[in-house]
């Protein structure tokens, strides 16, 4: 996808990747380009058809856009809202005890800024020449755990605690959904991503690599053979968003 919005030109591309070691792919994701909107969702391991969890947040998503005009500003907290609903109730469908459940984040870029909604642990970075800043912020047992501590404070923190949601799409009635803007400058470079991606690399070591990449679709594909190379141990979904001068 290659468009130009504002004073920026914008390629973005996106790919999902079983990886090696789940017999299933959970993971979905969306791009839109009359919207400039990008969406990664990754249903819960845990609970039942995850993959139905995930595929139906995007769908919901792709339908709530049929229904405006392209470039209209989206409201999140109706777009969660609606997205849901429909997981739940598929949910009570699928198992009445159990339900279903997904992460989901969109961003859209509108001018020069992303607006965000989020619940769970997929996440989006923003990498710049000299830096790179994570958006969003999980919702696990370890993120808690970590907002808890006082300055200067450590604690032991299980490696579970980190992929353990406390916030997902579908398990409960209603949603409560994070909300971010970001400003981009030209020439920053985004990634909206699963976990599959933080359980196999650090933002630190693959900056570098970010920056240097000639296309979004190179560097999707350096992200999930990265993830494959260290065992695959998860699927692995990336959209890259190239924010051209």
């Amino acid at each position: 996808m290659s468009s130009s919005v504002s004073s920026f030109s914008i390629r973005a591309f996106g790919q999902t990747d079983q990886g090696l070691m789940r017999s299933e792919n959970e993971d979905s994701y969306f791009v839109s380009d009359a919207f400039q909107l990008f969406a990664v969702a990754d249903g819960l391991g845990g609970l039942p058809e995850g993959s139905v969890a995930s595929g139906l947040a995007t769908e919901v998503i792709a339908e709530y856009l049929a229904d405006l005009a392209p470039g209209t500003p989206v409201d999140f907290a109706r777009m969660f809202e609606r997205v849901n609903t429909r997981v739940f109730e598929k949910g009570r469908t699928i198992s009445a005890d159990m339900g279903i459940g997904t992460t989901l984040t969109v961003a859209q870029f509108r001018q020069d800024r992303f607006h965000i909604g989020h619940v769970g642990d997929t996440g989006l970075v923003v990498f710049g020449p000299d830096s790179w800043r994570q958006v969003t912020r999980d919702h696990t047992m370890a993120q808690d755990m970590l907002d808890r501590l006082r300055p200067g404070e450590h604690a032991y923190i299980p490696e579970y605690f980190s992929h353990t949601l406390t916030r997902c799409i579908g398990q409960l009635a209603t949603i409560k959904v994070d909300a971010y803007e970001d400003v981009i400058e030209p020439g920053e470079r985004a990634v909206l991503f699963s976990d599959g991606v933080t359980k196999t690399m650090e933002m630190d070591e693959v900056h570098e690599k970010i920056l240097a990449a000639e296309s979004p679709k190179e560097l999707v594909q350096y992200i999930i053979d990265t993830a494959n190379q260290r065992g695959g141990p998860d699927n692995v979904t990336a959209i890259s968003i190239f924010f051209d001068e």
